[in-house]
């Protein structure tokens, strides 16, 4: 649920952990699949995160993200 800011869009940060797929192994190989996969690999986020959409706005590359809640 944490909200941040990048450039003019606000984002809710969801609490699902976002998980390793093929496309993820291909690039950086089972064993890095495997691992973010693990407790650990999960809870350290390796992989990113999920968001959604709070407030529609621009973001453009070199914006600062700001966490608001």
């Amino acid at each position: 649920g944490t909200k941040i800011q990048i450039g003019s869009a606000i984002l809710a940060i969801s609490e699902k952990p976002h998980t390793g797929c093929a496309k993820f192994a291909q690039r950086y190989g089972a064993p890095a699949r495997k691992f973010v996969m693990t407790d650990e690999g999960k809870q350290a986020r390796l992989r990113g995160v999920n968001a959604h959409v709070i407030q529609d706005g621009t973001v453009s590359t070199g914006d600062t993200i700001t966490k608001l809640s």
